[in-house]
């Protein structure tokens, strides 16, 4: 009855939506990039060519789980060569990443969670097994999955307390869900509780970390894409580079406030700031100007970190990791307001100090770790970080000591991948 529930409501306003269409396409390509997958209408000679038959399914939903997908992609390879890999995302931006990364055989978008598009979408890929990376709880393709003896593995799987509380709304409906799940690798022991208290079987679930810890040879340690510059401008002016990464809406005015503020202190700071969603780099580049701050556009200098201006503005995808790298201080947005925080371990990854807002809701056990480790300081307002990023700057030492404690949280979960692996394993 549940599921007759759920299809009914689910069906209803995929209909209602058809009319919509068209709009879709006007808005961009943004909204209407694989819109044919999404219901659905996949080419079966071209997963055939590219995949063959029975491949490995791994669902990342955006950027961030495509890279923790990666490494688990990639080891799976080099264990199981014959073995061919589809990535689906979510987002048009992370199907992009994914492909740019080049380590799935195909790539595609995730059907919607309607039940007629989910079937089509089964006879199509006709998975061996299904990885899906994080918690995204898609009730359709999980029950189709389990009907068609398809083994179905949640890694590197989290749940919120807020997204607990979402689900127990409709426990009953959940508690038939979760139990789809073949086995279920959670990040940490506290996402392991809830995803039992919601229902999942405890002999199915275990503990095997943060795929987001490995880097990309499944070890626990930064790696920067392009060569660093021999020396920064900053360098050459005795100034420092504070990087901001991930910042969402109504984070980037407290932050110009708080740079323009510390600049009064440190008159050769520069700023990096990268906006979390492309959609906002129009408007953060707005705040810019409105601020009277000199700046340049990462997609606008030709590949190069190195720059002038007060303010470089990180408006592409996939270059954070090397501003992080060559920065001196790192505060990793989404926590100065209720954005539930992001991946403390990209900065950290590169022995950088890490600092954070009050709003980890999504990072919570990390950043505790992180704190208690001596890697990380949590700020509850602009005068606690402006306070913070001054002693950081003023005080080398203590800048390296706690960049070099950050590292150690970074390289402490190094095995996550093999965890992962040996779950993968048993349904290969």
């Amino acid at each position: 009855m549940a599921y007759f529930l759920y299809n009914f409501i689910v069906t209803a306003v995929f209909i209602a939506c058809l009319p919509l269409l068209p709009l879709l396409y006007l808005l961009g390509k943004r909204f209407s990039e694989g819109l044919a997958e999404r219901f659905g209408f996949y080419d079966r000679g071209r997963i055939i060519s590219a995949a063959g038959k029975g491949p490995v399914w791994i669902h990342a939903a955006s950027v961030g789980e495509v890279r923790s997908a990666s490494h688990l992609a990639r080891e799976l390879k080099q264990r199981f060569p014959a073995r061919k890999i589809i990535v689906s995302t979510f987002t048009a931006t992370g199907n992009r990443i994914a492909r740019q990364m080049g380590f799935a055989d195909l790539v595609l978008f995730l059907p919607l969670d309607v039940l007629w598009i989910v079937r089509r979408a089964y006879a199509r890929i006709d998975p061996s097994v299904l990885i899906i990376v994080e918690t995204e709880i898609w009730p359709n393709l999980l029950r189709e999955a389990y009907l068609r003896g398809i083994p179905t593995l949640l890694l590197s799987g989290r749940l919120s307390a807020r997204s607990l509380r979402r689900y127990s709304l409709f426990a009953t409906f959940f508690r038939r869900v979760i139990r789809y799940f073949s086995v279920l690798g959670m990040q940490s022991q506290e996402d392991h509780d809830r995803i039992v208290k919601l229902g999942a079987a405890a002999e199915r679930v275990s503990v095997v970390g943060n795929l987001k810890h490995a880097s990309r040879d499944g070890h626990a340690e930064g790696s920067s894409t392009k060569p660093l510059p021999p020396e920064r401008e900053a360098d050459r002016r005795g100034g420092h580079w504070l990087v901001v990464g991930s910042s969402h809406r109504g984070e980037e005015a407290i932050l110009i406030e708080v740079f323009i503020s510390l600049k009064r202190h440190f008159p050769y700071l520069q700023m990096v700031l990268a906006p979390r969603h492309p959609q906002r780099f129009a408007e953060v580049e707005r705040l810019l100007k409105t601020a009277g701050l000199p700046f340049e556009k990462k997609s606008q200098v030709n590949g190069r970190i190195d720059f002038q201006a007060d303010v470089m503005l990180v408006d592409t995808i996939g270059d954070l990791q090397d501003f992080y790298a060559a920065g001196d201080v790192a505060f990793v947005g989404g926590s100065l307001v209720d954005g539930g925080g992001h991946n403390l371990l990209e900065p950290a990854r590169f022995a950088k100090p890490v600092l954070f807002g009050p709003y980890m809701t999504n990072f919570k056990s990390l950043a505790r770790e992180m704190t208690a480790k001596g890697g990380g300081i949590e700020v509850k307002e602009s005068e606690e970080l402006i306070r913070e990023v001054t002693i950081l700057l003023t005080d080398r030492e203590k800048r390296k000591s706690m960049g070099n404690k950050a590292y150690e949280v970074a390289a402490d979960d190094h095995g996550v991948v093999e965890r992962s692996l040996a779950l993968t394993a048993r349904y290969l």
